[in-house]
């Protein structure tokens, strides 16, 4: 009868040694997605969700059942040691994520991407748009950097560079209106711009 009694006893036991290891592991596959993340962040570059997950199944081997999980404690630990929250953000080629500082800040422009002409030109294109208060055609965007000698009024490749560093990093869209001869580009806040960038230090850039 006692030797009965002890096969529950050492299941149960087996039982939470195996929780135990796959919560170490848990733990484990967190911080290294919070290192992963952190070290992508200096590129302001969105991450996509499916490059996370083939990196913790590499480093991990994280199953897909628990890849939500991971993704959510890193998420709080991001927040609690570095002031940084996930955004999740749509695209065509599926989810992505962006990390934001939780709390606007005039320092979220000092990327590792962009010199400090770049900052000053893309502090002046947010600022021209929220003055706006819509949209701004792209035509008028580069005559105000051209006036307020920012950019060449001339320099193409300047404002191609511009454009895609800014939108792949998601401070601006630029977005095509319109069809055929008639069609446009307009410029305004990304998704970046909108969690991070204060207002109220943009206002006071465009006042000095």
């Amino acid at each position: 009868m006692t030797e009965y009694l002890k096969v529950p006893h050492l299941i149960l036991s087996g039982c939470k040694q195996d929780h135990s290891r796959l919560e170490a592991r848990t733990q484990d596959a967190v911080k290294e997605c919070v290192r992963y993340i952190i070290c992508r962040e200096g590129s302001k570059i969105p991450i996509k969700r499916i490059e996370i997950i083939k990196h913790l199944q590499n480093t991990y081997q994280t199953s897909t059942n628990h890849i939500n999980t991971v993704i959510l404690e890193a998420d709080k630990l991001l927040k609690k040691i570095y002031g940084i929250k996930l955004v999740q953000v749509e695209s065509k080629s599926g989810i992505q994520y962006i990390a934001v500082l939780e709390e606007p800040c005039e320092k979220s422009l000092l990327s590792l991407a962009t010199d400090a002409s770049q900052r000053k030109i893309l502090s002046a294109m947010l600022t021209h748009i929220f003055m706006s208060g819509a949209p701004v055609k792209e035509d008028d965007m580069w005559s105000f950097l051209s006036e307020a000698d920012l950019i060449q009024e001339n320099d193409y490749a300047g404002r191609k560079i511009l454009t895609h560093i800014f939108t792949k990093q998601m401070y601006l869209k630029y977005t095509k209106v319109g069809e055929g001869d008639l069609s446009k580009y307009t410029f305004e806040w990304g998704q970046r711009a909108i969690e991070e960038v204060p207002r109220m230090f943009l206002l006071k850039k465009f006042a000095e």
